[in-house]
């Protein structure tokens, strides 16, 4: 019985460990640094008269969202997901990075 118990207590360690070290990488990989404010407006410009999907990275660190551009007014925008489940407003103050998808 106790050999069983020892058996579980591992794995249930192993599963922990695993669990953090995945969450650890997918957090710490994917950021990038700030990019400048004209270079955002210019890419933004482009995925808006292009109409090409963009992966967009916020300075909360929320998570990524990929999609489609629309443009609300001169200072707000709107990202829709391709799947259309999720929308996020922001301004371009919000926005760390933005890259072609």
């Amino acid at each position: 019985m106790q050999n069983n118990q020892s058996y579980l207590s591992e794995i249930t360690k192993s599963v922990k460990d695993n669990y953090n070290r995945f969450f650890e990488l997918v957090t710490t990989t994917n950021r990038v640094k700030q990019m400048p404010t004209f270079q955002l407006k210019l890419f933004i410009n482009q995925a808006l008269t292009q109409n090409f999907p963009v992966v967009i990275q916020f300075n909360d660190q929320t998570p990524d969202i990929a999609g489609h551009l629309k443009q609300i007014n001169e200072q707000r925008f709107v990202v829709t997901s391709a799947s259309n489940r999720l929308s996020r407003l922001f301004s371009l103050g919000e926005v760390q990075a933005i890259k072609k998808f």
